[in-house]
């Protein structure tokens, strides 16, 4: 096999990334379609990491399309980590939007070659002069045009390639001479690359001084080479949808970005070392292949047949069926060589980011940290049917993604999806319905309160009860007593004398545990409490457990009264970067949550902000947050604490927002 190389193509929705990487490899005489889940035709746009190839000679071009909405952002994470370099997509008409200011962040982050494209030029309102502008005042300077187009009115008819100084006219072969009124506009384009070429080498940035012809050849040269060290940005234009301009793209993308041996070598790395060294960047699932893992492989080779070790979870492995996906089609192989992405079907236990090795002393390969869900709904099955064979759909569901996770909430009782926003999570329902047949509702789920006692108390309870023949009794004394946040649940035995007999005492501690399941404000759990057992007595023969199980469990009720219960609420801590321009937006309508702003400081382009609130006002925040910035925010959630709401107020205000009534011991 020669040359391999993997593009990932990112930008905008609605920029045309899908289209044109479907015209890129339709130039190789093959049709491939990447949206073709259920879920991305209703939609009518990608949701998931498209994956297809154009295979020229002995040149294999892997392409990577990612959705272009801000939720799938874990789709460009895998895209970006698994391509040697990106294909940044632009709307002509619409210039740098949302998500390609944050795939530009991303790329940065990843420090990938790019490769840009001004898409939908045969659109009459698109403006590619107004697009470069843009680019380069809110992306960089690096930005620079490889071709200029030639419009006739409001039609896109060609281009005029800057490195060549000739026109290129769309139906027409050959080179042309540059249309006079657009020479200067020419000159001014290529002085403009040469001046940022010249960067590059001294030797080019002397002869660019002095006025010296410079060949198309030292152009291309310097071109590969500041692409590669990353202060050179070719931009080309085009339309996928027309079919127009993308032959030069695709040659640029075949000839200046690196190839995986080259980016290996660049990174230090050999792309001949020995032994097999592979990454699980992508999880899917196939109704007939079942679970699928997407392989990068980084040194050596696979072969049907042949064993391995994943190193993440500690087995053995063996590759039984190999296949290179042409978007929805899978074609099976037998081997696959370095840089080549393919999936390996038929595996057991692996996730997504292990790697897989012939070496069991080898280590892992570090992947990605992807960002924590931020937004949770309660799932709710919409019949028997439904709720028995919905846990297994949802454990397949989110092997698929990191940025699903899905769980039990150990005190509302709930089953909890939890994703990046209601998008994601309605795709994720539509998926549960279309590939399992498992139907559900969404509801926001219910914050997960606990109570607490503020103070300490001592109260009695004596069960007796004689109704013929024998009788219960039980007298238990108790002292109920706050622990720091945290501390959970304390028993202690003080008794003394044999007042009550060791056999009841576990009898006594039970009795206190199931009366915590059910506090007194709102029915929460308790915790962070002690409970001692100081006194008590017992009948010879009408003392039993269940009697005094029942008593312990009145006596924490009496003293749990006195001892100032208290409603605990779960606090996150909340991280947001946001432009500037939004800074005291985003700060007021945390202000407004009874949040609490820690810190704030400058990070590049936007601004980090800290700061904490309570779950129950931020649990719909990343709508809001959406809102406000016009979706150029980004945020993180992460559990803070549990801390004591005092004011009786405010305490019913948040049960009433639960569909809870204040327990009578609120007046206590």
């Amino acid at each position: 096999m020669g040359e391999v190389r993997t593009i990932c193509v990112v930008g905008h929705a609605g920029a045309g990334k899908t289209a044109l990487a479907q015209r890129l490899i339709g130039l190789s005489g093959v049709e491939v379609e990447l949206d073709n889940s259920p879920e991305a035709q209703e939609r009518g746009s990608s949701v998931d990491l498209g994956l297809s190839y154009y295979q020229q000679n002995d040149q294999r071009l892997y392409l990577l399309d990612t959705p272009g909405f801000g939720e799938f952002i874990e789709e460009v994470y895998k895209g970006l980590w698994a391509a040697e370099s990106t294909l940044l997509v632009i709307n002509g008409e619409k210039g740098v939007e949302v998500q390609t200011e944050k795939s530009w962040e991303l790329i940065e982050e990843f420090h990938k070659p790019v490769v840009a494209f001004v898409n939908r030029m045969d659109l009459p309102n698109a403006s590619y002069s107004k697009v470069i502008a843009e680019i380069r005042e809110k992306l960089g300077n690096q930005f620079a045009p490889l071709e200029w187009t030639i419009r006739q009115g409001d039609k896109f008819v060609g281009v005029i390639d800057l490195i060549e100084q000739k026109a290129r006219y769309f139906g027409q072969s050959g080179l042309r001479d540059i249309p006079t009124e657009l020479r200067a506009d020419a000159q001014a384009g290529r002085e403009a690359l040469l001046e940022g070429l010249a960067e590059v080498d001294d030797q080019l940035m002397m002869r660019f001084l002095e006025d010296e012809e410079i060949s198309a050849t030292e152009i291309r040269a310097a071109l590969h080479e500041g692409m590669l060290r990353r202060t050179v940005v070719p931009v080309l234009c085009g339309s996928a949808t027309a079919n127009e301009g993308l032959r030069l793209l695709l040659k640029t993308i075949q000839t200046e970005t690196p190839s995986f041996a080259e980016a290996q070598a660049q990174g230090g790395e050999a792309e001949g070392s020995d032994g097999l060294r592979a990454l699980v960047f992508n999880v899917a699932s196939d109704q007939y292949l079942g679970a699928m893992a997407c392989v990068k492989l980084l040194h050596g080779s696979l072969q049907e047949g042949a064993t391995f070790f994943n190193l993440n979870r500690r087995n053995k492995g063996r590759v039984r069926d190999i296949y290179r996906l042409q978007g929805g089609k899978a074609e099976k192989i037998t081997q696959a060589g370095p840089g080549e992405l393919v999936v390996l079907t038929k595996l057991e236990n692996f996730e997504l980011g292990d790697t897989f090795s012939d070496r069991e002393d080898d280590s892992p390969v570090e992947f990605v940290s992807f960002p924590r869900p931020v937004f949770s709904r309660s799932l709710v099955p919409l019949s028997q049917g439904d709720e028995e064979k919905m846990s297994t759909a949802l454990r397949e569901l989110a092997a698929t993604k990191t940025t699903l996770q899905v769980g039990r909430d150990e005190v509302t009782h709930e089953t909890v999806l939890a994703g990046m926003g209601d998008v994601q999570l309605a795709v994720a329902t539509a998926r549960l319905k279309n590939r399992y047949g498992v139907s559900v509702q969404l509801h926001r789920p219910h914050v997960p309160y606990k109570e607490t006692l503020m103070k300490t108390a001592k109260a009695q309870y004596k069960h007796k009860k004689q109704s013929g023949g024998r009788g219960q009794y039980a007298d238990v004394h108790l002292r109920l007593e706050p622990l720091p946040r945290g501390g959970g649940f304390e028993f202690v035995d003080e008794i003394k004398g044999g007042v009550i007999p060791n056999q009841f005492v576990p009898a006594v501690e039970k009795g206190v545990v199931e009366a915590m399941t059910e506090g007194l404000l709102g029915k929460y759990p308790l915790t962070d409490v002690r409970a001692a057992v100081f006194y008590g007595s017992y009948h010879p023969v009408d003392s039993s457990e269940i009697a005094f199980k029942i008593a312990a469990g009145q006596a924490f009720k009496l003293a749990a009264k006195q001892a100032q219960p208290v409603l605990l609420e779960p606090v996150m801590k909340l991280t947001a970067w946001t432009p500037r321009e939004f800074t005291g937006d985003l700060m007021s309508s945390l202000s407004g949550k009874r949040g609490k702003i820690l810190g704030m400081e400058a990070e590049g382009r936007m601004e980090r902000i800290e700061a904490e609130a309570p779950l129950a006002e931020v649990q719909d925040y990343a709508l809001e947050l959406k809102s406000i910035t016009q979706g150029r925010a980004n945020f993180q959630l992460e559990f803070l604490r549990y801390q004591p709401v005092t004011s009786l107020k405010l305490i019913e205000e948040l049960l009433k927002r639960e569909g809870r009534a204040l327990g009578t011991a609120a007046a206590a």
